[in-house]
């Protein structure tokens, strides 16, 4: 008899071995992608008949958003997902049975055809959800899917802010770019290809391209970094190679930086929990580098004080740090001070100055501020 998931409850599920529990979550991961199909299926017939019209939306993906309560991105994607499955009758086949995973058919059905779709279901039962979303992001609808490993490594990203003209010449050049290629082209590799052309100081093809980043990695010193074997550790332990020299740190370095610094801002005193940022003790762009010691967690107010010159952090993280305000003085001795000082406020002292609770933690007369 079969089991139906649904009517089971989180002890009957204890009791169960772990090769039951896996086919019973295959089956309800099964589950999620055949009705996410058949919701996407019904937003199409919805736009088609103008059923929306009588229900009073403007769209299938109005309706989505007004009487089912889906977002609009994720309505956009299911009615999308559905169009292009209307010509792939075999990646049909398996959502319907269930035998594909949702997030990996979403991205496939972007760039698979009728004479590709076998090839790019195979590729989804073998590759994990990261490894199909960068093939597809490097193939072109239609083609054969690249059966080639991910680039190892971790990236870099790059941020950059610009005008709407300056924004109107990038798209237009890449548009050029791709007309010239005849393929489909990522920003990051146009960048890189734009940027390899100067250093060769002419054209480059695949081959020339790899020699340009042999050369760039070898005069930058970067070997060493991108070359690094992670230390030997558990098998179940989670490892992550990490480059000192990229600027932003990774998710790991972020949550483990978080956790040195207790969810809150470093600074002595401000116990802010919220809007939490990275900063750098020596700035990368005076060649601190991306590592622990080297990194601190900061509120926005205290990190753009850091920035203004309205305090400076010396030292090595987590426990060599000092924090000096814009007078030279240390933070963390303004702060202790500040205590006896306001008890004197509060309390009225009228004792003599050498009699007053204003005292360093030595006992001698500390220097009002």
């Amino acid at each position: 008899m079969e089991i139906d998931p649904l009517s089971l409850t989180l002890e009957e599920m204890l009791r169960m071995d772990s090769h039951a529990l896996h086919q019973l979550a295959r089956k309800s991961a099964g589950s999620v992608t055949r009705y996410r199909a058949l919701l996407g299926r019904l937003l199409l017939a919805i736009t088609r008949t103008g059923a929306f019209l009588e229900l009073g939306c403007s769209s299938a993906v109005h309706y989505g958003v007004a009487q089912l309560g889906l977002p609009s991105k994720e309505a956009r994607r299911l009615l999308q997902v559905a169009r292009q499955l209307e010509d792939l009758p075999y990646l049909r086949y398996l959502c319907d049975h269930g035998r594909i995973e949702w997030s990996k058919l979403r991205e496939v059905v972007r760039v698979a055809t009728a004479d590709t779709e076998q090839d790019w279901a195979d590729l989804c039962a073998r590759r994990t959800y990261a490894e199909i979303e960068d093939l597809v992001s490097r193939s072109q609808r239609g083609e054969i899917p690249p059966d080639r490993p991910v680039r190892p490594g971790p990236r870099s990203e790059l941020r950059c802010r610009f005008e709407p003209d300056q924004m109107a010449v990038l798209e237009r050049g890449l548009q050029l770019m791709c007309q010239q290629l005849g393929r489909a082209l990522p920003m990051a590799e146009a960048i890189e290809l734009l940027f390899a052309e100067k250093l060769a100081e002419h054209s480059v093809d695949e081959e020339k391209l790899e020699r340009v980043r042999e050369e760039a990695i070898r005069d930058l010193g970067w070997l060493d970094v991108i070359n690094a074997e992670a230390e030997a550790c558990p098998a179940n332990q989670q490892v992550e190679i990490v480059n000192p020299k990229s600027r932003v740190p990774t998710p790991l370095q972020r949550r483990k930086l978080l956790r040195r610094d207790r969810y809150c801002c470093a600074v002595p005193g401000c116990e802010n929990s919220i809007w939490l940022d990275t900063h750098h003790v020596t700035f990368y762009a005076h060649g601190g580098l991306t590592v622990p010691e080297n990194l601190i967690t900061l509120c926005t107010r205290c990190h753009s004080n850091v920035h203004q010159g309205r305090l400076h952090i010396q030292g090595s993280a987590p426990h060599g740090l000092r924090f000096l305000n814009d007078r030279g003085r240390d933070v963390r001795e303004e702060r202790q001070l500040d205590v006896p000082y306001w008890l004197d406020i509060w309390c009225g002292w009228q004792g003599e100055e050498q009699d007053r609770r204003y005292r360093g933690p030595a006992g001698t007369l500390a220097a009002a501020s």
